[in-house]
């Protein structure tokens, strides 16, 4: 990491993300991100089980998260295409994600998260993405 990045900043400036309520720690894994549980997000309510769409959007902002914390860029990246791998409900609990950077070019980050709940070794939810990098971007600077 070249500069560090204030990812509370970058979640700050983002309407999403402030409706979401997404927390953010950085520690010796990286990125830990954090949903707090709310109604608003509860999508199956006989389960009751979040919402999906609340579960995968969140992913992909742990994903852009981690991609500014690792290279110290703000710009932001965007979506080629995401795939998303819905193991179990996600209860009405806390839900917390990782997301690990598989490949950064000079265009392209593979960029892979896991999102769990009371245990991290029974993830929730896993997704896949492909971001396309801003522009200049020169990987290691």
């Amino acid at each position: 990491m070249s500069n560090p990045v204030d990812l509370n900043a970058i979640i700050a400036g983002s309407p999403f993300c402030r409706f979401l309520n997404i927390g953010v720690t950085v520690d010796e894994r990286g990125v830990l991100a954090s949903l707090p549980v709310r109604d608003q997000l509860v999508g199956n309510v006989m389960l009751p089980a979040l919402h999906g769409g609340a579960v995968a959007s969140f992913l992909e902002i742990a994903c852009l998260l981690q991609l500014a914390h690792e290279t110290g860029s703000t710009a932001p990246a965007r979506a080629i295409d995401i795939s998303v791998e819905y193991l179990r409900p996600a209860r009405r609990e806390n839900t917390f994600a990782r997301a690990h950077i598989r490949r950064l070019g000079r265009r392209v980050a593979v960029v892979h998260a896991e999102a769990w709940q009371s245990d991290e070794a029974k993830p929730v939810c896993l997704l896949q993405s492909h971001l396309r990098l801003p522009s200049g971007f020169v990987p290691g600077e």
